[in-house]
């Protein structure tokens, strides 16, 4: 181990990839409070050298790290690992198995509340589709909707055209035809009829001459 947290050197790409491996397998076992209670009881934490290299694994809190851990919980024991109380603390078997008990609960507990979690995120995800579904069915029934109207207002104005052409032309009226071109007159029934009477009579007076 002292290899892993003594004097730096030049390094390879083989041997960065290698001794990345490494720590990341270190410090997930840093999860385990027994296998912190060994080190303890070894003395490591007492070795100046060895907290520095506790130290210096604090580097995969950042995201970029964190996300190849399989133990997060292994984080916070790094945290608590920078404190000189709790690695003295450790060394205690009580203390150890008090932890690894808490530990054993925090899983528990963990593992209902992500499973809830997802449940409630999936329920919430489905109900928000089923909405947007809502919204669209609607969305199409008042298009078509306004199609109807639409449709419905131009067979009434057509309606309306028809008869207002029909009342246009007079009653009992005659329309005077023209040349092509020329506007057409409408006589009034009682004026044909007066037009109709002298013409009769002067025909009548044509025959007696």
């Amino acid at each position: 181990m002292a290899k892993m947290y003594g004097k730096a050197t030049v390094e390879s790409e083989e041997q960065q990839k290698r001794r990345w491996q490494i720590e990341l397998e270190f410090v997930q076992c840093l999860s385990n409070p027994n296998y912190l209670n060994f080190l303890a009881q070894r003395g490591y934490f007492k070795d100046q050298s060895f907290i520095n290299y506790l130290k210096y694994l604090q580097y995969w809190k950042e995201p970029d790290y964190a996300k190849y851990l399989m133990y997060p919980m292994c984080l916070y024991f790094l945290d608590l690992l920078q404190y000189e109380h709790f690695r003295r603390e450790i060394v205690n078997s009580q203390c150890c198995k008090f932890i690894d008990d808490q530990a054993i609960l925090q899983w528990q507990h963990y593992t209902r509340k992500r499973i809830k979690l997802m449940e409630n995120a999936a329920a919430a995800q489905q109900q928000q589709q089923q909405q947007q579904l809502q919204q669209s069915n609607g969305g199409e029934a008042a298009t078509a909707g306004e199609a109807a109207a639409t449709g419905g207002m131009m067979a009434t104005a057509n309606g309306n055209g028809t008869a207002s052409a029909a009342e246009a032309q007079p009653l009992g009226g005659s329309v005077q035809r023209g040349e092509p071109g020329q506007a057409q007159a409408v006589i009034p029934q009682q004026q044909q009829q007066q037009i109709n009477g002298l013409a009769t009579a002067s025909n009548i007076k044509l025959e007696l001459n």
